[in-house]
């Protein structure tokens, strides 16, 4: 969204706006925390230890590169459309490489790992954010 030189009547509708931006984004990082729980716990208590181990590192790794992006691409709340475009790349390219490294360092250093629940726990945690596109997250509680 590009900055509106907005009269002193309008600067509380921004205000408004931004808000509910900032809730949207919480809502969204929420919601994979709370996937992540509901599916390590279920893969815990159905496949065994291992299994939910996996899934909550899975969906820690999802859950890490989902606040990385939200911290490096809304710096600004407004601003040229060039700049903003500019830090969601930096954005996407950080939670790449951290989920890329952050896989690679799970299967080096935890070699026993249940790769199947790990890919499972990441792409339930990943699948919030679809989740959050059905709902509006309005910073009301």
């Amino acid at each position: 969204m590009t900055r509106i030189n907005a009269a002193p009547y309008n600067r509380g509708a921004l205000q408004a706006v931004d808000m509910v931006a900032q809730a949207q984004i919480k809502g969204v990082i929420c919601l994979k925390l709370g996937i992540t729980l509901v599916v390590m716990l279920l893969s815990y208590l159905l496949w065994g230890r291992s299994a939910g181990i996996a899934s909550g590192l899975g969906g820690a790794i999802a859950l890490a590169g989902s606040m990385l992006y939200a911290r490096i691409a809304y710096q600004l709340a407004y601003g040229p459309p060039a700049a903003l475009m500019r830090l969601h790349f930096a954005a996407e390219a950080a939670k790449m490489a951290l989920t890329i490294v952050a896989f690679a360092a799970v299967f080096v250093f935890y070699r026993q790992v249940a790769w199947m629940w790990l890919f499972i726990g990441y792409i339930a945690a990943t699948s919030a954010y679809w989740f959050g596109l059905l709902i509006q997250f309005n910073g009301k509680k």
